[in-house]
């Protein structure tokens, strides 16, 4: 983690208790589901093969200051992607190839920190009430991992593992079992791309937990 993503962290986090003293109500809520991450490599010479769905996690937290709006704050981990290459396999990366001296699983792991808005229906927190709730924003990304299954081991890894600036989406609803608490249902795209679009893009299908306070 670098100065760049530790101060996306520190300014995100002062925002959000900075909001949360002026705010209606508040929530905090955990999702767990299946990910899925794009793996932006192919194969110039030779096969491979990719695995890009593991599990992952979204911990985020709200303040509404309005009745149907409000600011999220979210850490997400979508899990690992992997690559299996042999030998004989010519990687493509970013428009540069690379040769694999060696077999192996290259492995990648996608998280951040985020902060956007949302919009969301109101219930009165009957039993059985349903929110339904959409959520945009910006987030710190951080491509983790390294190998040195290639021919250029350094210039693969800043390639491959990288971080940045980009945009998240999310839609989702909300089940009221009790007056605070209910079971959230939600899919979140994250896009990690330098562009601040979708293009390349991690996702997130999970259910979770939400606790208003």
């Amino acid at each position: 983690m670098n100065y760049f993503f530790t101060k996306f962290i520190f300014a995100t986090v002062i925002s959000f208790f900075s909001i949360n003293a002026y705010a209606e109500s508040s929530y905090i809520k955990f999702n767990f589901g299946i990910s899925s991450n794009e793996v932006d490599a192919t194969a110039s010479s030779g096969t491979i093969s990719t695995d890009d769905e593991d599990v992952g996690f979204i911990l985020s937290g709200g303040a509404l200051i309005g009745d149907n709006w409000g600011v999220d704050v979210m850490y997400y981990d979508m899990g690992d992607s992997k690559i299996t290459v042999t030998s004989d396999d010519t990687l493509t990366i970013n428009g540069s190839d690379y040769a694999i001296y060696s077999g192996g699983d290259i492995t990648r792991n996608v998280t951040g920190l985020g902060l956007g808005f949302i919009a969301t229906s109101n219930s009165d927190g009957e039993f059985l009430s349903t929110d339904i709730y959409v959520k945009l924003g910006l987030h710190a990304w951080d491509k983790e991992g390294s190998t040195t299954l290639t021919d250029g081991n350094s210039a693969f890894n800043s390639k491959y593992y990288n971080e940045g600036i980009g945009a998240y989406a999310g839609a989702g609803f909300a089940v009221n079992l009790f007056e605070n608490t209910s079971l959230d249902f939600s899919y979140d795209v994250i896009g990690v791309s330098s562009n601040g679009d979708f293009d390349n893009s991690s996702s997130l299908l999970s259910a979770g937990v939400r606790v208003k306070f």
